[in-house]
């Protein structure tokens, strides 16, 4: 007979959106389980996560491997150079954080299994998830659903019957090279209508391409003078549409539910944030529709702006050139990375890009 365990919540998902959830309701007096498959999985991500984030959540800043002060934008032979200084970027290594965020779970009362989520059945008070803990099948019966469990949920495709909207990208890790900034390269031979990176990471340099072909990524390195052979990879990452936050007693968190910022595709901040929110809510035992209500007042004006001006200047490569105009104005750069660490009352609209570009137009 398979064992059966019961809890409040169980969570799916050991990265930043399942681990900070399990830390928040377990703080909130939540009795939580949080599994994950690997503990010693390795995300393919650059680590990029906004410096505040270690205040805001409480975290050791012996995590931060590195520090970024300076953003650069590449067009073809045109640099612009976006000073973070204020708001750096802090690169950690994701093995080590996302282990510290579940230790910090733990910490917070949370019952940590290294298990594989498999099915579940629902039922009107509760549900009952079968999971696979080393070569034997538990089942876990808890009154909600966390599913964290990433671009590749199996829990949405089970819930929702559908999968989570995503990209494939195509990116290496350069052990040899070094960068101290974060440069986003753009242009139809590199990136298409989304952006190419090369980024500071725990060790050497990470780079890829968001439109997951080899021959971009090979464009990219020509792009950097990097002539040594790469190992080159591919791996999912969310976009922006079809958010699904709640759904027959499941809650969906991060990458599952589509909370990747647009525009830079970040994740990490945005994940733990909205686990934050999730937890206040299961914690103070509201309606569930009061989630997806919180993070919309939060974060909805935000990843809807920048989803516009995503699908307008990288429409194509003459608009590139015109945002790269615009970025040349520190203006525009001070309001975007206000817009991109989550300012609400931030109002960027393209008759507002028009303007300033005229008036730089005049002034040359």
């Amino acid at each position: 007979m398979e064992k059966m365990i019961e809890t409040e919540i169980l969570v799916v998902g050991g990265g930043p959106a399942g681990a900070s959830a399990a830390r928040y309701l377990a703080k909130g007096g939540k009795d939580t389980i949080l599994i994950q498959r690997h503990l010693a999985f390795k995300k393919p991500c650059g680590g990029g996560l906004r410096m505040d984030a270690f205040e805001t959540f409480e975290l050791d800043h012996d995590l931060i491997q590195k520090r970024v002060n300076t953003i650069t934008l590449v067009y073809k032979d045109k640099r612009v150079l976006v000073d973070i200084s204020h708001a750096p970027l802090a690169i950690v290594d994701r093995v080590a954080f996302d282990t510290a965020l579940r230790e910090k779970a733990v910490q917070a009362g949370a019952q940590l299994y290294e298990a594989r989520w498999i099915d579940c059945e629902i039922f009107d008070t509760h549900i009952v998830s079968k999971i696979k803990q080393a070569d034997r099948y538990v089942f876990v019966r808890s009154r909600y659903l966390i599913a964290a469990d990433g671009v590749n949920s199996k829990i949405r495709q089970r819930i929702n019957k559908d999968h989570v909207p995503s990209l494939l990208t195509c990116y290496a890790d350069i052990h040899s090279q070094s960068y101290d900034t974060c440069a986003f390269h753009f242009g139809s031979k590199v990136a298409g209508q989304y952006y190419a990176w090369a980024f500071p990471h725990a060790q050497g340099a990470n780079i890829g391409t968001v439109v997951g072909c080899e021959t971009t990524l090979t464009q990219l390195k020509a792009q950097l003078h990097i002539d040594t052979p790469t190992k080159n990879r591919g791996y999912a990452i969310p976009e922006f549409e079809n958010n699904l936050f709640y759904k027959n007693r499941v809650f969906f968190v991060g990458d599952s539910a589509s909370q990747v910022l647009p525009f830079t595709f970040e994740g990490i901040y945005y994940a733990m944030a909205s686990a934050k929110i999730l937890a206040d809510v299961v914690s103070e035992d509201q309606a569930p529709k009061e989630y997806e209500k919180r993070w919309n007042e939060h974060y909805a004006k935000v990843f809807m702006t920048l989803r516009r001006l995503q699908k307008i200047f990288l429409y194509n490569d003459f608009m590139i050139a015109i945002m790269m105009r615009l970025f040349k104005h520190r203006y525009i750069q001070k309001q975007m990375v206000e817009l991109w660490r989550g300012k609400r009352d931030v109002t960027l609209d393209f008759g507002f890009f028009i303007r300033v570009l005229k008036r730089l137009l005049l002034r040359d």
